[in-house]
């Protein structure tokens, strides 16, 4: 047995091993790790750095565009002009136009819907980092609990190895039969693989919080003793809250103004379009048709109204106008599930609640049966196989104290992710 104990401790040691931190590791520590380490935090800022490049490529469409022109011209041989005047072999030219535009009505639609673009990409980038967020809390618990059911696997494992040792030794003095002992070695095998698997999920939280947070795991985490979800559990402030505060929702109403916006663009073609474009011209020989001119200049007024484009502009109208009605639904649709999503949670917190009660009273009671158990077989009162159900029953009490616990944690991250809010407060 001792090498099996020494080998799990060992595992354990090797597993929860790490010099990247020097303290306890708490729930707000995760939450900054995960949004400063984590790709995604990355991509979603990535988002919004392409949705404000569209708003100035929007922009364009009324500002002016200068252009700056030059060339050389290298002639074989020698031109002459008019009998008296010699070509050069090479000449110089430059040039300086600028366009400005007067009357571009269809581009109006096309920069309000980016900037409405603008604005759902920053609520989604928050959204973004709001879900990692979760997903960090999600595993940080994930990992106490494992760290919890390692414990009561353990705890079981002591208790089966101290009764193994006093019942072999009862056998041996003849009160009570072999058959004690039999049962004693089967309730420490069983909890020797309770210990394993205990191993084994730990480790496996461990991975997975790590690779959230790109970071090693310390060997200490810091479980939060406070509620995650402290204010009354009143659904109808609850969903006006989430109403105001859930990004997913502000973002789709920019995503629904965006594509409103964009779907009145293409009946706005009709109107016909105006700029001005002024250019000035040199070279290093007289303009033709001049004596002593190098300069020359022009300024152009250009319409143009496109009266029939062959049924494109129609077309636009029709799949831009579709789109804009789907994203009014999908926001009709998310608007409902935020009152889905908070009542919910709220049922889902108070159960896990009321479970939460009873398995600390089921803890407490299992605690009192191993003590009343064992002191009765101590004196002849109690069998073998009653001693080895009121261990096993400890370590269920164990386990299920530890799964209520995580649901109860679970249950919170829900209400809060139904509320549009971060795991903890202060960090964002």
């Amino acid at each position: 047995m001792r090498p099996f104990y020494f080998m799990v401790v060992a595992l354990v040691v090797a597993t929860t091993a790490s010099a990247a931190f020097a303290q306890e590791l708490t729930l707000a520590d995760v939450v900054r790790l995960a949004l400063s380490r984590n790709e995604r935090s990355a991509i979603a800022n990535e988002t919004v750095v392409s949705a404000d490049a569209a708003v100035t490529k929007a922009r364009v469409a009324f500002l002016p565009t200068v252009t700056l022109a030059g060339s050389e011209v290298l002639r074989p041989y020698q031109v002459e002009q008019h009998g008296t005047v010699t070509a050069r072999t090479n000449a110089a030219s430059g040039s300086l136009t600028v366009v400005q535009p007067l009357l571009a009505v269809n581009a109006f639609p096309l920069y309000s819907g980016a900037k409405h673009s603008l604005d759902s990409a920053r609520w989604d980038e928050l959204d973004q980092r709001r879900k990692l967020a979760f997903d960090a809390a999600r595993a940080f618990f994930s990992l106490i609990t494992q760290e919890r059911l390692m414990s009561a696997a353990q705890s079981r494992l002591d208790r089966a190895n101290a009764s193994l040792s006093d019942t072999a030794a009862r056998a041996q003095a003849g009160l009570v039969s072999s058959n004690d002992v039999t049962r004693s070695q089967v309730d420490r095998a069983s909890a020797e693989q309770s210990v394993a698997n205990a191993v084994s999920g730990l480790a496996e939280a461990r991975l997975e919080l790590g690779y959230v947070l790109d970071s090693a795991v310390p060997n200490d985490v810091d479980a939060p003793s406070e509620d995650l979800a402290p204010f009354a559990l009143d659904i109808a402030d609850l969903v006006r809250r989430a109403i105001n505060q859930r990004p997913d929702l502000a973002a789709l109403r920019s995503s629904t103004a965006a594509a409103e916006a964009v779907a009145k663009e293409p009946g706005l073609r009709f109107v016909p379009t105006l700029n001005a474009s002024a250019q000035a011209r040199t070279q290093d020989q007289p303009l033709f048709g001049t004596q002593n001119q190098y300069i020359d200049g022009t300024l152009t007024l250009n319409l143009n109204w496109a009266i029939w484009d062959a049924g494109n502009r129609a077309a636009d109208a029709d799949s831009r106008g579709a789109a804009a009605r789907v994203a009014s639904l999908q926001e009709r649709a998310l608007f409902r599930q935020v009152d889905v999503d908070v009542r919910t949670a709220v049922a889902e917190l108070a159960s896990a609640r009321q479970a939460l009660a009873a398995a600390q009273e089921g803890l407490e009671a299992s605690k009192r049966d191993v003590d009343e158990t064992n002191s009765l077989y101590k004196q002849g009162l109690a069998k073998a196989i009653e001693l080895v159900d009121s261990n096993g029953s400890r370590f269920d009490a164990d386990v299920a104290l530890a799964a209520t616990e995580l649901q109860v944690r679970q249950a919170e991250l829900d209400l809060r992710a139904a509320l549009g809010l971060f795991p903890i407060d202060g960090v964002k």
